[in-house]
């Protein structure tokens, strides 16, 4: 029985259209609304699947997106350490934020980075 998938595909649709007007983003927490398999199924069957899947292989909070078959909706699903889904998301956008690297993240490998270099230096200078 379907419950919410067409009001979820509505709001998809209405995010993919204000997105592509201003530019503003969007995520649905899918998880965190009541949703029966048969929601879940149709909304993944009228979404498709796309070219691009992205994976971030982390042993705490692994987890995946994929582009669906419509250009700037992603489907992202966070799993805990025993591979079981604990957040699973819907992002109109162009690339998923979540997916993207942090400031904390490139502020910590500028420092990396830096200190590499400045190693690779001195070791040539020595030389």
């Amino acid at each position: 029985m379907l419950m919410n998938a067409v009001p979820i595909l509505q709001e998809v649709l209405h995010a993919l259209k204000e997105f592509l007007e201003t530019g503003k983003e969007h995520v649905i927490y899918v998880n965190k609304m009541p949703i029966t398999p048969e929601d879940r199924e149709a909304i993944l069957d009228v979404l498709g699947r796309g070219q691009v899947r992205i994976t971030y292989s982390s042993k705490t909070q692994p987890a995946e997106w994929w582009e669906t078959g419509i250009y700037g909706v992603w489907v992202g699903v966070f799993y805990n350490r025993d591979k079981k889904p604990v957040l699973e998301t819907i992002e109109i956008t162009d690339f998923p934020r979540l997916a993207a690297a942090q400031r904390e993240d490139i502020e910590e490998s500028l420092r990396v980075l830096e200190e590499r270099i400045r190693v690779l230096t001195s070791s040539e200078e020595r030389s």
